[in-house]
């Protein structure tokens, strides 16, 4: 299997902190998608989108949990004796769940409306270039955890963008954890960043 986890390199995280740092009406912004691997794209689409063959997954359950589907509509006559489920996409566990993630969340961010393009050194750095204004939004992209530096309002609009597919998430304004690193931007634009808590928990 072809397997991709969409991890920005260091180079683009510090690319994009120092773009923050020298704009101070710059947004600084943490975002984390809320189970990321059972939102990709379907094994269908995938195939679609790449021309591999399309992939069949079937799992059977623990034991014990037939009772629990047999609640479900359409599954009130299943039989864990001789029947299994079928994925339609991968979850979590599956080696491909990165890969469908990243693909899809790439359709929403660089699709027309957001705008975002992937920068030639990582497709995991994306940049939003306005005509007239230059550069006005960056965002690397950790597989489900995203950072974004950008001139307001154009920060929310994306999130909003990616929002409608992905669900609600918690946006964490100028100081988080990110990829492990503990980052704190201070009043006067200067940002900080330590491992002293990722460290703590090794």
């Amino acid at each position: 299997l072809e397997t991709y986890a969409g991890t920005a390199t260091r180079f683009s995280q510090r690319i994009l902190v120092s773009e923050v740092a020298c704009h101070p009406d710059w947004e600084f912004i943490s975002v984390d998608v809320e189970k990321a691997f059972l939102q990709g794209v379907t094994y269908k689409e995938l195939a679609e989108l790449t021309g591999e063959p399309e992939r069949v997954v079937h799992f059977t359950l623990p034991p014990g949990a037939a009772k629990h589907l047999r609640k479900c509509k359409g599954f009130e006559n299943f039989d864990e004796t001789r029947e299994c489920l079928k994925c339609i996409k991968p979850g979590t566990g599956c080696k491909d769940a990165p890969r469908c993630f990243s693909m899809k969340l790439s359709k929403v961010t660089q699709d027309p409306a957001c705008g975002m393009k992937p920068s030639f050194m990582d497709k995991e750095l994306e940049i939003l270039h306005e005509e007239g204004k230059g550069v006005t939004m960056l965002m690397t992209k950790h597989v489900d955890d995203l950072k974004i530096g950008g001139l307001p309002p154009r920060p929310a609009q994306v999130l909003e963008k990616i929002e409608k597919v992905f669900g609600p998430m918690d946006r964490n304004y100028n100081e988080f954890l990110n990829c492990g690193v503990h980052q704190k931007r201070y009043p006067n634009g200067d940002i900080e960043w330590d491992q002293d808590a990722y460290i703590a928990d090794l």
